[in-house]
């Protein structure tokens, strides 16, 4: 018999909220119209002709973060069944529900990165190009354009030339436990987390008035009670703070700790 083995890299993140609206569930309603300007460009999208106009905030740029339905799960599997015997109709690709990603306690969310690189001599050669039509303009007087003209310039061709570049992509999958304020990300890769974060706060913190903790040592063992709002710290807190203070050198210290409990 074939015994299984393998690894799985996670990182830990606290869901931090106010302590009067964890009392009750955030709907999924509430969740999808937080994330619907939010969602990555299908990828189908890519074999038109035009650019497809949408409702999403997200913007071409050299690294572009957004949600995608998560995969493995049995909604998602019908869903794109269904798309599938359908036929394909712009834009169906978009309409996933938040609530397809469902499991047990949580939600499945998948973030996809899209990374978009030009040539730096292609950007260099039609920066020359721009720059020479712009100095010599009509009337064949050469004007000089300042400093800051000419940065402007270069970006430009570069924002063009990432505009129409295909990207190279990947994904980040996580398991939000929204009622207990806990979310596992399945990576350990610094960058990945750093655009989850970035991506999570644009998409959760206005709507939800969430934010995200990293779970690192010393954090990993921290009593529940440390995550409660107001000064009310409770004894398993203090003993907590007491243990850390005897592992952590005096330079260190621990009283902010102290201070940030419930924050």
């Amino acid at each position: 018999m074939t015994i299984y083995s393998g690894q799985i890299q996670v990182t830990r993140f606290k869901v931090l909220r106010p302590e009067a609206q964890k009392k009750k569930p955030v709907p999924f309603s509430t969740i999808n119209e937080a994330a619907a300007g939010w969602k990555s460009q299908p990828l189908s999208s890519f074999l038109e002709d035009a650019p497809r106009k949408g409702s999403s905030n997200l913007t071409v740029r050299e690294v572009t973060t957004g949600w995608v339905a998560p995969e493995g799960v049995a909604a998602v599997r019908e869903w794109r069944n269904g798309l599938e015997e359908g036929g394909f109709q712009a834009g169906a690709e978009s309409n996933w529900d938040v609530s397809f990603g469902a499991v047990n306690d949580g939600i499945l969310l998948r973030m996809r990165i899209d990374r978009r690189r030009v040539p730096a001599p292609l950007v260099q050669a039609l920066y020359k190009q721009q720059l020479h039509a712009e100095e010599n303009g009509k009337g064949g007087r050469k004007k000089r354009l300042p400093r800051t003209e000419r940065d402007a310039l270069k970006q430009h061709v570069r924002d063009t030339l990432i505009g129409r570049a295909l990207p190279n992509f990947a994904f980040v999958d996580a398991f939000w436990r929204e009622a207990a304020g806990e979310l596992l990300v399945f990576t350990t890769s610094e960058p990945a987390l750093k655009a989850f974060e970035e991506l999570f706060a644009r998409t959760f913190g206005g709507p939800l008035d969430a934010s995200l903790m990293r779970i690192q040592p010393p954090m990993t063992a921290v009593p529940d009670g440390f995550w409660a709002d107001g000064k009310a710290a409770s004894a398993d807190v203090d003993q907590w703070l007491a243990n850390l203070s005897e592992t952590i050198p005096a330079s260190v210290g621990v009283a902010d700790l102290g201070e940030n409990a419930g924050a």
